[in-house]
């Protein structure tokens, strides 16, 4: 702030300081108000909140002040002196100006306002009406002081030191007022939160404010006490240090008993709640704590100490889980009992969860009889022992199955609860029953349906079958929908919305399952929809909406035929409404309920009561498509919608083509709309049931503009929308495709030609029309120069050419012959490999690949093909390009093809293994697996003899390489054959593995590990016994195990998996091994395991789970300075295993769910967010991934997130060392964060963690990061 602003303050002061010492009010409070706006002016706007308030603060200069130093002495007294004013208004506007003030004001007038606000706020004198109006401002004006005064700084400080000296005092008086307590134990709250930093590095405030604190919590009035609790919670949270000494005052605060117990009891939830949760997890580890806040909750009738008692569990539940572990069964009891708890009301008994079904159709009794008795306040035990079950609920995964034995009807029997908010914390708790199971079975889903697989005895035994907890679910079913079914006829909304919430997750969770209801279903979401006229009803008609968009999909048609005539004109409605989530909502029923009446792939006609149905909502939908006064985003829905009821019923809508097909022709012309109508034209084209010469007609033409949108597409992905939609059209029309249509489509594609799925489109349109050869043949250059590109080593791009060229030798076998001599001069006459920065070698591979594919879609010329890379193979000096060429052409032509006529050809193959080229020997290997996999009679056996005989550890790797091939594309049948012959000279020199720790050359044991897995799936029973003995061998061996063990996992056959499932925990245990490297391998290869076969691992992941979780853990002995030059670096050993063993809990995540140990897991997700960068990535798509599965689990715990990642969001110092690659690499890291915690944000919210919300607010207010504020993961 530049000094030219002081001076204009000054100027205004004699004219200020008359106002203000006016007897009339109102120039008085004009005066403040004009005094306000300068300082604002020159000390900035007020800052939002503490954490924002800390930070802008902080960077203040402290030798910049307001006003110049006289004029700052009498403003300083007089707004004090008006503190005092008989004006209500004039004081409040004093207390903003003092505020505004301790901004940038100078130490010695900051001493005097605190001083002088504390002195106001000690005045003990209750008889006098004046001097406690004047305590309460001084409080609120302190108040404001603490917020707005800088963090930084001797004077911050100074001031931080005399307010916690002189308020406990205060505080500690013999009958302090509760109402002053509670306004200066909040000052300090905010003390200890804002200027942690200063109160951490003193002692003596320490001292004073732990012990002043403990002795308010064990001797003052409750009220007090209960004020203090947050003060507390923030001092030890910043000051974890402090725990000890509270710890001991914990255990006895809790024994005592009575209201003591109740203090203590919210101590150990307030401490939970902040950064001491890992410190109050020892504490219950210790023993007594949690049966002494159980103990608090056995009198219901003291309702205050059993709500008390109910809340600290749930914080423990949610923020201890892993040390609250063995209590869980006690305290599911608890809450199960206390639920019930209703001393006014029939109580029913645990098994009673049937309900009256005469009452049914009867309003609910709170409704017809709203309860009124003032005086029973045990609803507040009821309410929080639901929110404990839910807490259960939520975070117990493994417990799931028993709480569908215990908790689930308890649940269903509370649901005719009177009180509203216990009512929808019961509901709530039922539906995060619902969203667990559905969680669990998306882990079966991913884990390959392991009950549809045979089974052998030892995997029955591990466990009880997997669909016990949908099976349990759906012995209940009829009391859950009679229980919910009651409350839909509710008066109160929000009931209504959580039961449709419920019959949702119900419908998804049993794929079915409410057609024996739908008549009162139905009945239900048309009243529903029928007023949608505030934000209340809006949202129970989203509800409705998305609840019947699932009912569609999993009912059949018979279950709603009867309704339609109620649930379309109520769908329709809500397509034109104004609110456009719930057009959404709508066309999204609408698409449901036309995917239901006739899935894809059925054959039946449609029934005739739902043809009438079907043409409404078509009619509907077509009327929203024109309409232009409907936003863009709305009309793109229609036609999304309109596309499902045309691919489902088209054949009953024959007679609309005429008016919707030209609509849908119309949005490919709109830039916005065009994708989705692509989209929409390519699922017409493969529907059978859009036929006949119309939408033939229909297609032809859109065609080219198909083409068009593909060609003006401003999207960078590969465009295979587009793309997909002309393959559908073209395999629709087939020879119908007129020449000229397809020379135009050809030359709109040609600009596209370095795209895979252009070059796949040009071949499947000269499959589809021959005449267009010419104009593909004009394209080859631009094909040979897309060869040449470094893209085309991709994998898709390969698959491209080779489909592409195979096609077009198909139309003319023979041009093989002149294909393959320009494919070879396409690469050049250099004589020498391209390097990395050259290119590479991936042109060459990619040629060979086509060469191969040319050969075997022409055959009978394939001598002539192999004769041209043979003369350069037998040649005296060919330049090692063209050797690296012929080697991999004779490689993939000996695959296909059996070239043991001409015997000297392997051998002179094999011989390039002594060539100087790395890049010339691996081909030579390559080529040489491949003979031998055309000629297994004469190559094979050759091969096999020089894997024995030798002797060169660099050509046995070579060989070993060529060994590789043969294993990999022999056919299973043939490989079994052989597979005796082929084990023995994988292991022949590891015999001697037995001691020492030399785990031999990775290269040789990578390549033995895959020939080993491979051989093992083909022969199961006689190699697995083999490799379990290796087990016992040397640290070689077992890495070469450890290794093999991934490959045999990465094989998806399910023919072994009865073999291997007794033997996974002792492959796996190799975690545990001695060797890091031996670990890394197991690592990667539980990875594999629980990717590729999680049925096999999810039942024995309580034996594997620990070993992989404590290779996350940083390993001191691991680690060791290194220097390099001037700088000392930490080098990590350990790293690579942290790496592994992260990636393997993100896999974890995705199959095996269900099994998961949520607290442990949670753990080292949040001690990833602590490690170094590599790890640190790793943590954060943990963390989110967790937090949209369990967010019970995470959210919890987003303030340890905040602060893990505030040193991640920091701008990178620039030193003089410093590189444009560090800061790319900074700013990156801070990208990855934002991906992260922005949409943790979204799902939760600033009570639920106000640190972490604060921290994402402040940085989305920042230019730097506006863009993540819509950011959708």
């Amino acid at each position: 702030m530049s000094s030219s602003k002081a001076p204009m303050l000054a100027l205004q002061m004699p004219q200020l300081f008359e106002k203000m010492r006016s007897n009339d009010s109102d120039l008085r409070s004009m005066a403040l108000i004009d005094l306000h706006k300068d300082l604002l002016r020159v000390t900035g706007p007020a800052t939002g909140s503490s954490l924002s308030s800390s930070q802008s603060t902080s960077s203040r200069k402290a030798d910049v002040f307001y006003t110049d130093e006289l004029v700052e002495k009498e403003l300083t007294t007089a707004v004090l002196k008006l503190l005092g004013d008989p004006i209500a208004e004039v004081k409040n506007m004093s207390v903003s100006c003092i505020g505004a003030m301790v901004r940038r004001t100078r130490p010695v007038y900051m001493n005097q306002i605190i001083n002088d606000l504390l002195n106001g706020a000690g005045n003990s004198d209750k008889e006098n009406q004046e001097n406690e109006g004047k305590r309460d401002i001084a409080c609120l004006a302190l108040k404001a002081a603490v917020q707005e005064m800088p963090s930084e700084g001797q004077p911050a400080a100074q001031a931080v030191e005399n307010i916690v000296n002189k308020v406990y005092p205060i505080l500690t008086k013999p009958s302090p007022d509760p109402q002053l307590a509670s306004e200066l134990l909040q000052i300090l709250a905010d003390i200890y939160i804002r200027f942690s930093h200063i109160v951490t590095t003193s002692e003596t405030l320490q001292g004073t404010s732990i012990n002043a604190l403990i002795r308010i919590l064990s001797s003052s009035k409750l009220s007090i006490r209960r004020r203090a609790i947050p003060a507390l919670g923030a001092l030890v949270s910043t000051n974890p240090a402090l725990f000890d000494g509270v710890k001991p005052k914990i255990t006895e605060g809790l024994a005592a008993g009575g209201d003591t117990a109740k203090v203590w009891s919210a101590v150990v939830a307030s401490l939970a709640r902040g950064q001491s949760a890992a410190r109050v997890g020892a504490l219950l580890n210790e023993g007594r704590v949690v049966d002494l806040i159980l103990d608090q909750a056995e009198d219901p009738e003291d309702v205050e100490t059993t709500e008390g008692a109910l809340m600290a569990l749930e914080v423990l539940v949610l923020r201890c889980p892993t040390e609250i572990g063995p209590s869980v069964t006690k305290i599911t009891n608890l809450a199960l009992e206390l639920v019930k708890y209703d001393p006014n009301f029939v109580q029913l008994d645990d098994d009673d969860v049937e309900m009256d079904e005469d009452d049914d159709d009867e309003d609910d009794e709170f409704d017809e009889d709203p309860y009124s008795d003032d005086d029973d306040i045990s609803w507040k035990v009821r309410r929080s022992a639901a929110k404990l079950l839910y807490a259960l609920v939520g975070t117990r995964n493994e417990l799931l199955s028993e709480f569908y034995k215990n908790t689930s009807p308890i649940l269903v029997s509370r649901m005719d609860e009177r009180e509203e908010s216990v009512r929808l914390e019961i509901l709530s708790a039922f539906g995060a029953l619902l969203k667990q199971t559905a969680t669990a079975q998306q882990a079966e889903l991913a884990s390959g349906g392991r009950n549809k697989r045979k089974r052998t005895d030892e995997i029955e035994d591990d466990s009880e079958p997997e669909d016990s907890v949908t099976s349990a679910l759906q012995a209940t079913l009829p009391q859950v929908l009679r229980a919910v079914l009651k409350q839909l006829n509710s008066k109160s909304i929000a009931t209504k919305q959580e039961c449709f919430d419920i019959l949702r997750l119900l419908s998804e969770v049993i794929a079915g399952g409410l057609e024996a209801d739908s008549a009162q279903i139905c009945s239900a979401s048309v009243s529903a929809l029928k007023s949608v006229d505030t934000a209340t009803t809006s949202s129970l008609a989203i509800s409705a909406l998305s609840f019947l968009t699932v009912y569609f999909r999993s009912h059949p048609s018979r279950a709603y035929a009867k309704y339609l005539k109620d649930l379309v004109p109520a769908i329709i409605r809500c397509m034109k409404d104004k609110l456009q989530r719930i057009n959404f909502e709508a066309f999204n029923a609408a698409s449901a309920l036309a995917q239901s009446i006739r899935p894809l792939g059925s054959a039946s006609p449609i029934k005739s009561d739902l043809t009438g149905p079907v043409k409404t909502l078509f009619a509907a939908t077509s009327d929203v498509m024109g309409d232009t006064t409907v936003d863009a985003e709305v009309r793109e829905k229609a036609l999304e919608t309109l596309g499902n009821i045309l691919v489902h019923e088209g054949d009953a809508l024959t007679g609309t083509y005429e008016k919707s097909l030209p609509l849908i022709t119309a949005r490919l012309g709109n830039e916005s709309t065009a994708i989705t109508a692509v989209t929409v034209i390519g699922r017409i084209a493969e529907s059978p049931l859009c036929k006949g010469n119309t939408v033939d007609k229909w297609l032809l033409e859109v065609l080219p503009e198909v083409v068009t949108v593909l060609r003006r597409s401003r999207r960078s992905t590969g465009k295979n929308t587009e793309y997909n939609c002309l393959s559908a059209i073209l395999g629709r029309i087939g020879a119908k495709l007129p020449a000229a249509t397809a020379d135009s489509m050809i030359g709109e594609l040609s600009p596209f030609l370095a795209q895979p799925t252009t070059i796949q489109t040009v071949g499947l349109i000269l499959g589809k029309q021959p005449k267009a050869r010419a104009s593909v043949t004009a394209l080859l250059p631009k094909v040979y120069e897309v060869i040449k590109t470094p893209m085309a080593a991709n994998a898709h791009q390969v698959e491209a050419l080779t489909t592409f060229f195979s096609a077009y030798v198909a139309g003319d076998p023979d041009s093989a012959t002149q294909l393959v001599p320009q494919l070879v001069d396409n690469l050049g006459k250099s004589a020498k490999i391209p390097d990395a920065v050259q290119g590479g070698t991936g042109i060459y591979s990619t040629t060979a690949r086509v060469i191969g594919a040319i050969v075997q879609t022409s055959p009978r010329n394939a001598a002539g093909v192999l004769a041209l890379f043979q003369k350069t193979i037998k040649a005296a000096k060919a330049p090692e390009a063209e050797i690296y060429l012929a080697l991999l052409c004779v490689g993939e032509i000996g695959r296909i093809a059996d070239l043991s006529a001409d015997a000297k050809l392997f051998s002179k193959v094999t011989s390039f293994f002594s060539n100087g080229s790395e890049e010339v020997r691996s081909a030579a290997a390559f080529a040489a697996g491949n003979l031998a996999v055309g000629s297994q009679t004469v190559f094979l056996p050759a091969l096999v003899d020089l894997i024995g005989s030798e002797k060169s550890p660099a050509s046995r790797l070579l060989l070993l390489h060529a060994l590789k091939e043969v294993i990999l594309h022999l056919p299973s049948a043939r490989l079994e054959l052989l597979a005796d012959s082929l084990w023995k000279p994988l292991l022949a020199d590891e015999s001697g593995g037995k001691g020492g720790e030399d785990l031999g050359d990775d290269g040789v044991r990578n390549v033995k590990a895959a020939c080993i897995g491979k051989l093992t799936t083909t022969a199961p029973a006689k190699f697995l016994p083999q490799l379990q003995k290796l087990l016992r061998s040397g640290a070689r061996n077992r890495a070469i195990v450890a290794a093999a063990v991934r490959y045999t996992f990465i094989d998806t056959s399910s023919s072994y998996d009865e073999l291997i499932a007794p033997l996974i925990v002792e492959f796996l245990s190799l975690m545990h091994d001695e060797n890091l490297v031996v670990r890394r391998l197991s690592l990667a290869s539980l990875n594999a395991a629980i990717q590729n076969k999680p049925h096999l691992v999810n039942d024995r992941l309580a034996t594997l789970q620990p070993l992989l979780f404590q290779e996350t853990v940083v390993k001191p002995e691991l680690q060791r300075s290194v220097m390099m030059g001037p700088f000392k670096i930490i080098e990590d050993d350990g790293l690579e295993n942290r790496k592994t063993a992260y990636e393997t809990m993100y896999t974890l995540l995705a199959t095996c769910f269900n099994k998961i140990d949520l607290p442990t897991f949670t753990d080292r997700v949040m001690a990833a967010l602590s490690d170094v960068n590599e790890i640190k990535v790793l943590g954060l798509m943990l963390l989110l991934r967790l937090g949209q599965l369990a967010p019970n689990s995470v959210i919890p715990r987003l303030d340890e997130v905040a602060e893990a990642v505030q040193g991640i969001m920091k701008d990178m110092e620039v030193k003089e060392d410093t590189i444009k690659q560090d800061l790319e690499r900074k700013e990156e890291m801070q990208r990855s964060t934002l991906r992260t915690v922005v949409p943790l944000y979204r799902m939760s919210t600033a009570q639920q963690a106000p640190n972490f919300h604060a921290f994402v607010a402040q940085l989305l207010s920042q230019n730097q990061w506006k863009d993540y504020k819509e950011y959708q993961a």
